[in-house]
């Protein structure tokens, strides 16, 4: 039984400012432009998740918004976690578990360093060995082939998208 991963790192937000609250910071109009250009791609390339965790932070529930839009069926299939926020690889790898007990593909919207980590350490090395960094906005596809219960390093990337892969011009 095989299954798939979309891993998406919250878009391009406005930059921290000491005394600022971390959480609710907005994306950037760089990261509302990149969204909107990867959710064109994903609406001709991949088919919906089943289901959808996403970080409550704004910046994470604003990258999600117009993949929302082109999948409208996820809406009720749509989780807002608060630990995903600065969660571990651990902690994403345990919730995904928990998600694909009842979906054979799900998206999880978050953050970096846990959600680079969590990527490595569910793709084959061969796959994991391509990646350098996962920057803001990127989305990685995983096929988990046998299911994710045999997760050990057995994700296969089927696709990894990037801003430059959407022909966006910098601003």
């Amino acid at each position: 039984m095989s299954q798939t991963l979309y891993l998406l790192r919250h878009a391009k937000a406005e930059p921290w400012s000491p005394g600022s609250n971390d959480f609710e910071r907005a994306l950037a109009q760089r990261g509302h432009d990149h969204m909107q250009h990867l959710s064109a791609w994903a609406q001709e390339k991949l088919p919906a998740p089943e289901s959808a965790l996403c970080s409550s932070s704004l910046r994470t529930r604003e990258t999600l918004l117009p993949l929302l839009g082109i999948w409208p069926r996820l809406s009720k299939g749509t989780t807002y976690l608060d630990e995903i926020y600065e969660a571990s690889a651990g902690s994403l790898h345990a919730l995904a578990g928990q998600a694909f007990h009842s979906s054979e593909s799900i998206l999880m919207v978050g953050h970096n360093p846990g959600f680079e980590q969590f990527l490595l350490g569910v793709l084959h090395d061969l796959d994991a060995a391509k990646i350098t960094k996962m920057a803001t906005g990127v989305l990685a596809v995983i096929e988990f082939p046998n299911g994710y219960d045999h997760v050990c390093g057995q994700g296969l990337l089927r696709h990894w998208v990037k801003r430059k892969d959407l022909s966006i011009r910098a601003c």
